[in-house]
């Protein structure tokens, strides 16, 4: 629903707008009114609202220099403006601040419905713009300066402040902006199924309560990042969050992730270890044991969705030099890897076997080349001592 605040100072005027459309069939909703200019910068100061309907003629702040004030300040909002014939050419004048629309008293509910039907199709059309340009910052997110993230953001109604501090909430699946309806926060689409949610630092542990006690059911994986208070490191967080957003699989069930503390590579060098261990001891309960000490890592925390690609693709990679994994397939995202296995422990399992085979064939080869090694010992010595 867009959010409307009607401004008038006849109050007869305000219950008659209310009463002339069915708002909510638009997708509109009356969340605000005011009775002067001063009284309603100070409502859109406080609601943001997308829409406000405003009178022309007004005692003390005009309509015309409210226009001009939420101009100014560079609010995303859509201003409508009302008035009569007499105060035409002060309508024309709210014309080059780029209003929404033009409605004439007395009211009329097609005309309304008009201004409404262009309001919304510049506000969507702003967005899809604004949303384009954060998500090109998003892209480089040091390279931005601060300046150009806090302009960015206070265009989508979000105002920075650095004590606070933001968060990032990514939700994949269909799970829409209603769950945070209660808290101000920018929507980002980071694809057909995933959305980045920036909320305010303040609102961090009410979120995740909120989360933990009212998991979306139609979502596939909720993550959060941590609080941070540099604007310009907003791209690592939400790729913390995105992360996150996996717990699913790695804890077997639904629940709200949170950033592991391990660095994504640090994984690799055990993985190594274990894979040239394995084979030098030909010792497949080896390799079963280093992967069941793994296991319990991703079970407690330590790592994450990224973890677990990191260590599928690197195994695969050592397996294919011996010729083991040539069956298997290298995954290209994290995606890929959760529609691959039910879990991490599907995952670690598939691992455990294709190492203990590569141990396996291992054995197998240094077996036959001792055999023959010891066959050619025999036949030297029977041709030496026939």
């Amino acid at each position: 629903m867009y959010k409307v605040v009607l401004v008038d100072d006849e109050k007869w005027i305000l219950e008659s707008l209310k009463g002339a459309i069915d708002w909510r069939s638009l997708g509109f909703e009356i969340v605000g009114e005011a009775s002067n200019g001063a009284e309603a910068l100070e409502r859109i100061r406080e609601i943001r609202p997308d829409v406000v309907f405003i009178d022309i003629r007004m005692p003390g702040m005009s309509g015309l220099e409210l226009i001009g004030k939420i101009h100014e300040a560079q609010w995303p909002v859509q201003c409508i403006v009302a008035s009569g014939y007499a105060e035409f050419e002060y309508a024309k004048q709210a014309m080059r601040y780029g209003v929404a629309g033009y409605c004439l008293k007395p009211f009329d509910s097609a005309e309304i419905r008009e201004a409404l039907t262009a309001a919304k199709t510049k506000i969507e059309r702003e967005r899809e713009a604004l949303h384009n340009e954060l998500l090109v910052l998003l892209q480089d997110a040091k390279a931005a300066s601060r300046d150009q993230w806090v302009r960015a953001l206070g265009r989508c109604g979000f105002r920075w402040d650095e004590a606070d501090g933001a968060f990032a909430v990514v939700v994949r699946g269909p799970a829409g902006c209603g769950l945070f309806t209660r808290w101000p926060f920018v929507a980002l689409r980071l694809g057909s199924r995933k959305t980045a949610y920036l909320l305010n630092g303040r609102d961090r542990e009410r979120v995740k309560e909120t989360l933990a006690e009212r998991f979306p059911p139609e979502a596939e994986g909720v993550g959060m990042s941590r609080t941070f208070h540099d604007i310009r490191q907003i791209g690592e967080h939400v790729e913390d969050a995105i992360a996150a957003s996996y717990r699913n699989f790695i804890a077997g069930a639904k629940e709200v992730g949170e950033p592991s503390p391990a660095p994504p590579h640090e994984l690799d060098a055990e993985a190594l270890c274990i894979f040239e261990e394995g084979v030098r001891r030909n010792d497949a309960a080896y390799v079963r044991q280093a992967f069941d000490g793994i296991e319990l890592r991703f079970r407690t925390g330590r790592y994450d969705i990224r973890h677990a690609f990191r260590l599928y693709n690197l195994l695969l990679s050592f397996a294919d030099r011996t010729g083991s994994g040539q069956d298997e397939r290298y995954l290209l995202g994290f995606d890929d890897l959760a529609h691959s296995f039910p879990d991490v422990s599907a995952m670690l399992s598939s691992l455990q076997s294709l190492l203990s085979a590569n141990v396996d064939d291992v054995c197998e080869a240094e077996g036959e080349k001792r055999g023959e090694e010891t066959f050619r010992q025999i036949v030297a010595y029977v041709r030496e001592h026939f």
